[in-house]
């Protein structure tokens, strides 16, 4: 009995050795799995793991080669909350998803274009999520909130300026879903369709937004891909900015 226990003692010590292995490379394998979509360098520092949340620090997405900002966007920390077993669902409900110093640079060719860094980037997202590969699941995300939002806006054809926008203290949106892709890059595919929306409405970009969703582009046209990126049903919305 006591060859056994030790045998037992043994094998728990290697599972646990081999799991802390594998949880501490899990950053790793969700940064590159996302870089590896959105053609951009994407890191994250740490994943913390409970029964009904998932919480995740220091989000960082680097620019397309090229671009004069260094980060397309930059988190703090991230808590997903959402029982673990939903996961396995084929629909996914996600209570809420706050994302807390927010960080978000935006680039255009010139004022009133929207071709850019995030055209680009929710472009290669896009194509990935809307493949149905790999997965036919749906997510919904009932709240999505975002506190002390910064943005900084540079137009290409003026060189290396960057405009630093007026701060925003909060954004909530409620009950946003999307179907098609694995979860990873569905639910980072519909944040970011409805943050960048968002932002463009606050921040007084909305001829631009507006463009983008034009109806008489040509299905082929990088513009109609960015129509069907940003283009749902008006969620409810709870948002405030800061003073001046």
């Amino acid at each position: 009995m006591g060859k056994f226990l030790k045998i037992i003692i043994s094998l728990i010590i290697v599972l646990f050795i081999a799991l802390m292995i594998i949880w501490n490379f899990l950053p790793t394998w969700i940064s590159s799995t996302l870089s590896d979509k959105m053609k951009v360098a994407v890191s994250i520092s740490d994943i913390g793991l409970a029964p009904s949340q998932i919480k995740i620090d220091e989000l960082k997405v680097g620019n397309p080669k090229g671009s004069i900002l260094s980060k397309a966007l930059t988190v703090d920390e991230i808590a997903i909350q959402a029982p673990l077993k939903r996961y396995l669902n084929d629909d996914i409900v996600i209570d809420m998803i706050t994302m807390d110093d927010v960080y978000l640079g935006l680039e255009f060719d010139k004022k009133g274009s929207t071709n850019g860094n995030w055209t680009t980037i929710m472009n290669n997202l896009q194509k990935d999520t809307s493949s149905g590969k790999e997965s036919d699941k749906s997510v919904l995300i009932r709240r999505l909130v975002l506190t002390n939002i910064n943005v900084d806006l540079v137009y290409r054809n003026e060189g290396s300026k960057v405009t630093k926008l007026k701060p925003i203290r909060r954004i909530e949106i409620n009950d946003i879903s999307s179907k098609g892709g694995i979860p990873t890059s569905q639910i980072t595919n519909i944040v970011m369709r409805e943050v960048l929306r968002n932002v463009f409405t606050l921040e007084n970009l909305q001829n631009m937004l507006q463009d983008v969703i034009s109806p008489d582009k040509s299905p082929g046209d990088m513009l109609k891909s960015l129509k069907d990126l940003f283009y749902l049903p008006p969620p409810k919305r709870d948002m405030d900015q800061l003073t001046a």
